[in-house]
This record gives C-alpha cells, structure tokens and sequence, in this order.
C-alpha cells in the first residue's frame, strides 16, 4: 500500500514538474503570437486607412510609418522567439516529458531496448533505402533501438523534403534486421501512399508483380529487381498479413537481402510533448504503448513470413 502511495506522488509530482516547463514555454509562446497580431492588424489597418485616403500623410511621413512597420513585424518574426527564449523553453520543456514518461515506458518494452530523443542516424543508413535517397534532406528523431523476438530494430521519426519548394512528410520509419531469402529488393507500396505531396513512381529497372491475393492487389503496388525472385518471395501468407497489417497510416515497405524497412506517412510527428493540453502520464504512455504495439505486430507478421 506504502508502494503504491509513493509510485502515485512520485507520477503527480512528474506531471507537475512537466506541466510547470509547459506553462512557461506557453506563455512565451502566447506573449508572441499576441504581439505578432496586434503588429499584423495594425499593419493592415494602416494600409486600409491610407488606401481610402483617411490618412493623408507626406511622402516622408507616409515613408516613415511603413519603415516602422516593417521594423516591427522583422522583430516579431525573427526577434521576438529568440528574445522569449522560445527555443530553448522548448526544448527544455520537451525533453523533460519525453525523459520523465516515454523513455521508462519504450525501453521496458524491448530486450535491450534503448529510447534516444535526437539519436544521429548517419546519413549512409538513411539513403540505404531507395525512397530515402530521392529526398533532398532527411532528419530524424525519437529512435528506438532493442531486440523483439530475437529480431533487432531501430524505429525513428523521419521528416523528409522534397523538390525545391521544400515539400515534406512525416513519417515513422522501423528497420528490422532479418535474413530474407531475397537476392535483390522487392518494393510493396500502399496504394494510398504519398510521400514529399506526390505519388510513389514505379522506380526504374524495377517491374511490377501480382500476388494471388486480390485484396492485397487492390491495396498494393509490389515492384520487384528480378521479377522471378520477388514472385516467389510474394506468397500468399505474407501478404494476407500485410493486407491486415494496421500502423496507422499508409505504408511503404522495403525488403532487401539483410534487412526489411516499414514506412508509415502520418500527419504528424509521434509522441510530441503537448503545448495546449496539460500534461498527463497516462495518455504520454498511452501514445508510447501504441508506438511499441506497432512495432511489435509488424515484426510478428516479419516472423511469421519470413
């Protein structure tokens, strides 16, 4: 009963020191965005007024008030966060949640299971995958490395650009270290996947193959480097567990010789600290726990098929 008591202050006092990191990262953040629109408004305010001829200033005068404005909204843009410390409250607030709440949840879940908020992935590692090597930047965060049945894997978030206009996706990335019996890649990407705002192309040297399933065709494109190989490795059981497969989000998956990628578009960046809701434990470790389920499904239907 002593336990337990302890465990339950120990939980109240986290999310009060959390939440306490929050509220300071808020009210800077508030503080911001309310000045930004009192310049913004006022900005647009003037140029009404002088639009309709309200104002009727001298070429100097005129001059010297949109001088001032932009003055203004180049501080509120630039100056501003920085003189908040926007950033660095940020950055403080995130690592405490991520420190206090998910890593103690995802490094239970794994043999030898380790939890790094801003791991470095080489970049090698990362353009080992042949979607990853048509993005123009990559970055990744929030990795988790272990063993699941006997398997090893690393599973980050990865925000990738694409094109000059910089167009992005987010997504989750989870690398499963397995033996295949592939000599070359097979590519098997949802129908529904897009990545960078485009969709997925059929790469070149590749050709496309048809399972027996008809399910699985009608979700899935499979593009294989030695069509004779990829239709072999494509049985049946494997992709009836891939049709069922749920991560959340549409898919993409690359399996090589040594190694097999999952990669899942989402809206947004997984297990982000919340800036507008208070800080609760329960829902932090609820969000890590869907990030292991995840995990743990699709390295079962890896061992299961493979």
């Amino acid at each position: 009963m002593a336990e337990t008591t302890e465990k339950t202050t120990a939980s109240v006092s986290a999310e009060e020191s959390v939440n306490a990191l929050r509220i300071k990262y808020l009210q800077a953040d508030i503080i911001w965005k309310v000045v930004s629109l009192l310049v913004f408004v006022a900005t647009g305010v003037y140029v009404v007024l002088v639009f309709k001829k309200v104002i009727n200033l001298t070429l100097w005068g005129n001059s010297l008030v949109v001088l001032l404005l932009l003055v203004a909204i180049f501080v509120c843009v630039y100056m501003l966060p920085h003189f908040l410390k926007m950033g660095s409250k940020h950055k403080a607030y995130s690592s405490k949640y991520k420190e206090a709440f998910l890593k103690p949840t995802l490094e239970e879940a794994f043999s030898k299971g380790e939890y790094n908020e801003t791991e470095k992935i080489s970049t090698r590692d990362l353009t080992r995958n042949s979607m990853i090597k048509k993005a123009k930047s990559a970055v990744a965060n929030d990795c988790i490395s272990g063993v699941y049945k006997k398997i090893p894997f690393l599973r980050y978030d990865l925000a990738l650009r694409y094109g000059k206009k910089k167009a992005g996706s987010d997504c989750v990335m989870i690398v499963a270290q397995i033996k295949t019996r592939l000599k070359s890649e097979v590519q098997i990407i949802g129908n529904d996947f897009k990545i960078g705002g485009m969709d997925y192309e059929q790469p070149e040297s590749f050709c496309k193959i048809l399972s027996s399933n008809e399910k699985f065709d009608s979700k899935f494109s499979v593009y294989a480097k030695d069509q004779d190989d990829g239709q072999k490795f494509l049985r049946d059981s494997l992709a009836t567990k891939i049709a069922k497969f749920k991560a959340g989000g549409p898919i993409a998956l690359f399996f090589d010789k040594d190694e097999v990628s999952l990669i899942i578009r989402r809206n947004k960046d997984a297990m982000e600290a919340p800036v507008y809701k208070k800080v609760q434990k329960s829902r932090a470790v609820k969000e890590a726990n869907d990030e292991v389920e995840i995990i743990k499904e699709w390295i079962e239907v890896l061992e299961d098929c493979i």
